[in-house]
């Protein structure tokens, strides 16, 4: 795994802490927050290798946590949130735990044995979010974090995001980026997209919008995205209104942490609320 950003504290007390964790395809992210003074301590963004075969990450995955002693704690809470693209949420009325498998297929291909299923539940949706994560990635994180609570990314934006305003979330990682979409008061569109270059984003986000009937929305943008970037300078050119998101305002941060810019990490200090 490549260290992206390691902010860390000199040091910690477990017990009184939660351990926040972001596992996707592109790899692995965590922030420690002290729940008795309610203050995010430190963080850490590692990417792994796009070079090698992805049946590498599981691996790489361990390596990490065998290299980074802070992981090893026992905290007094951890929370675990999965970003991979194959999700799809069901209503509570057509729901059917038994035919979970045959939905997955039907949408993404096969599910082999090397692959697991995984639902979460929001009520105050009425919905489930049925989702699958290569089987050997979930054992390495349930063997480091065996008492971990776990998520989807698609689950938590889901309780996050604002319906007051029509807006388009978008969360930047290296290769994809994430879409959530609010038009009219309700969620119009939640998923995953893959990119190559700046050109790819925009005309994504341009047919999104065409298909929505949308004129220069409302973008909130989390992730390692920079200002003077070819990718914000590409997206600048079709969209005004952007709004670089801001870290969650009912918490302290180090001063360490404050010397980024707000978005970077912004998505990952939201997997506070994954309970």
């Amino acid at each position: 795994m490549r260290t992206v950003f390691e902010i860390l504290p000199s040091s910690v007390n477990p017990e009184s802490c939660k351990l926040l964790c972001e596992v996707s395809n592109e790899g692995f992210s965590f922030c420690i927050k002290n729940e008795e003074t309610n203050s995010f301590l430190g963080l850490g963004v590692y990417h792994f290798d796009k070079s090698k075969p992805a049946v590498g990450l599981p691996i790489a995955m361990q390596v990490l946590f065998h290299q980074k002693e802070i992981l090893a704690g026992k905290f007094k809470k951890v929370c675990v949130v999965y970003s991979y693209c194959q999700s799809t949420l069901i209503p509570f009325s057509v729901y059917d735990r038994e035919k979970n498998a045959v939905l997955m297929n039907m949408m993404f291909g096969d599910v082999g044995q090397n692959e697991t299923i995984l639902t979460d539940v929001l009520p105050d949706k009425s919905i489930y979010n049925c989702y699958r994560l290569p089987a050997a990635l979930l054992e390495v994180i349930q063997t480091q974090f065996p008492d971990s609570s776990f998520s989807h990314q698609y689950s938590l934006l889901l309780k996050n995001s604002s319906v007051e305003s029509d807006h388009l979330t978008l969360i930047f990682y290296t290769q994809k980026f994430i879409v959530c979409l609010v038009k009219d008061g309700k969620y119009q569109l939640l998923n995953s997209y893959n990119f190559e270059t700046p050109q790819d984003v925009s005309y994504g986000l341009l047919n999104i919008c065409q298909q929505f009937h949308m004129s220069d929305p409302h973008l909130i943008i989390h992730g390692l995205l920079e200002e003077n970037s070819p990718l914000y300078k590409d997206i600048y050119k079709y969209f005004n209104d952007i709004e670089l998101a801001s870290l969650p305002s009912d918490s302290v941060y180090s001063d360490d942490i404050m010397k980024f810019p707000s978005h970077y990490f912004s998505y990952i200090f939201a997997i506070d609320s994954c309970e």
